[in-house]
């Protein structure tokens, strides 16, 4: 076997990655909406519940690591749409209104903060999931 077949073979995925901002901002978006809700879970009363922290601002600044610079602006503005933030505000609304329907139904709060992490356990795995395929895919 030639070697520059050789080393094209054993090289990563990555290699054949081409920036697409479109993609990788998809990716970002739902990144950057359950790190939030997390936060605000670390701020909720299910924060017991949780065995590590999680930050917007974290979470913000690693997809802005993977942007182009003109590509940065253009995000930015989009994180100050309107549709972001209420995007952001329906994460608290959430947390809260589980708890208060859960409440209303008899269900202990143990009960209900471990029903809602369980849920955005989910959420946050395939997030992740489609941040990091983004990553690879979409950043070179």
């Amino acid at each position: 076997m030639p070697l520059f077949i050789f080393f094209s073979l054993i090289g990563s995925s990555s290699s054949f990655a081409e920036y697409n901002s479109l993609k990788l901002g998809q990716g970002a978006g739902g990144f950057l909406i359950i790190n939030h809700l997390y936060e605000r879970l670390n701020k909720s009363v299910c924060s017991y519940a949780i065995n590590r922290s999680y930050s917007y601002d974290e979470a913000l600044d690693e997809v802005l690591l993977y942007l182009n610079t003109n590509d940065k602006k253009a995000f930015k503005d989009f994180l100050d749409s309107r549709k972001f933030k209420n995007d952001l505000v329906e994460n608290s609304l959430l947390i809260n209104e589980f708890l208060l329907n859960g409440k209303k139904d008899s269900m202990d709060e143990k009960t209900l903060c471990g029903m809602l992490i369980s849920i955005a356990s989910i959420s946050y795995q395939k997030a992740q999931n489609q941040w990091d395929f983004a990553k690879e895919h979409y950043s070179k």
